[in-house]
């Protein structure tokens, strides 16, 4: 996960170092759209392939699929690291996204076969705070070497990246091969589908993050008033916090039977962060919103992702591939919406994503909120 991660990450800041050159004619509206277009392959990979891995998985076992995964993106990463052309940029990062879509939802879908649910949510949450120490990592790498290395930045990243997935290989080599045994039944059997709610609920968490990343350093220029060190500083709260989220998640995984209010809660927080960011004027009230964004978002994932394997049946790598892919699908039109969004709407477009957050929230999640908001039946078994 830390690896995955990492190579997701480790480019993005470099974004414009890596494209330039490839397209010196370029204007800068030209270089903008192609700089979404480079960010958002990799997502709409994602969407096309984790489905696609996670049956693999059911089919062939978790242990071949993540391994084939890191060697595959370890491969795309030191690849990419020659492009010298554009569309090689492209297509480089269309197979690190391919390859990267066997990891999150295999390695969940490993977890969904674990009988102890207190143990289950405990590692569903440490997958989560493995990926944010990659994404909290990344950057810090890539600021490092733009002042070190100037235009041979991209190149060293990138291999970076390729070498990180390396030695997550080898890692995951060596514990599959020394871990004992499992005992005891798995926590499912039967053959059913993942309920659609999930999938819903993934989308509209990670849209949420999609408008959020790509709104707040254009909101940043216009009336948040904040530099690029500010910026970042805000990034690296949001990173710190999630973290901080998901570390009390690992904690409270004894209390996971009231996991389902958490979640609906931590939603409503969620809302109320991007709802005071619309409204924020200055670096405190920015610092704020942050932190309720990034604490409430740092507890839905996970919480997500941890209800969905109680209600997967015998197949939980196709299961687990649907929602990851949903979760891309989120992320990549909210990337998209936000940017397109602000540029009509200004920092209105949190007030949106806000609404859209807790309205679809609201819809998916009807037919089995918890007794105390009024709902019919709950979310999953016990």
């Amino acid at each position: 996960m830390f690896a995955a991660a990492f190579g997701y990450t480790a480019v993005m800041p470099l974004l414009p170092e890596l494209l330039s050159p490839l397209m010196p004619q370029a204007s800068p509206l030209g270089l903008a759209w192609h700089a979404g277009g480079y960010a958002a392959i990799y997502m709409v990979a994602v969407v096309v392939f984790s489905p696609a891995w996670g049956a693999a998985s059911d089919r062939y076992g978790a242990k071949a699929v993540i391994a084939t995964g890191l060697a595959g993106s370890a491969v795309a990463f030191l690849a990419s690291s020659f492009a010298d052309g554009l569309w090689s940029a492209y297509a480089g990062r269309t197979v690190q996204g391919a390859f990267a879509s066997a990891i999150l939802p295999v390695a969940t879908a490993a977890l969904a076969k674990i009988p102890d649910t207190e143990e289950r949510a405990r590692k569903v949450a440490g997958l989560g705070a493995a990926s944010l120490l990659g994404f909290f990592a990344a950057p810090a790498l890539s600021a490092s070497a733009v002042s070190v290395l100037a235009g041979d930045a991209v190149a060293m990243v990138l291999s970076a990246s390729g070498l990180v997935a390396l030695a997550a290989l080898a890692i995951v080599v060596v514990m599959l091969s020394r871990a004992p045994h499992r005992s005891g039944e798995a926590a499912v059997k039967e053959e059913r589908p993942l309920p659609w709610r999930f999938l819903a609920l993934n989308l509209l968490a990670y849209l949420g993050l999609g408008a959020f990343e790509v709104a707040l350093p254009l909101a940043a220029r216009g009336p948040l008033a904040l530099d690029a060190a500010q910026v970042s500083l805000l990034f690296a709260e949001c990173s710190l916090v999630m973290l901080a989220a998901q570390g009390a998640l690992m904690w409270g995984a004894r209390y996971r039977a009231r996991f389902e209010q958490a979640l609906i809660a931590s939603i409503a927080v969620y809302a109320a962060g991007l709802l005071l960011l619309a409204g924020a004027g200055s670096m405190g009230r920015a610092t704020a919103a942050v932190g309720l964004i990034a604490a409430s978002s740092g507890l839905v994932l996970p919480l997500v992702a941890y209800l969905a394997t109680l209600e997967i049946g015998a197949r939980p790598g196709a299961a687990l591939g649907a929602l990851t892919g949903a979760g891309a699908l989120g992320q990549a039109v909210g990337s998209a919406s936000g940017g397109a969004l602000y540029g009509y709407a200004g920092s209105a477009v949190f007030t949106a994503t806000a609404f859209a957050v807790a309205l679809g929230t609201w819809l998916a999640s009807r037919a089995c909120a918890p007794r105390w908001l009024g709902g019919g039946s709950r979310c999953t078994r016990s």
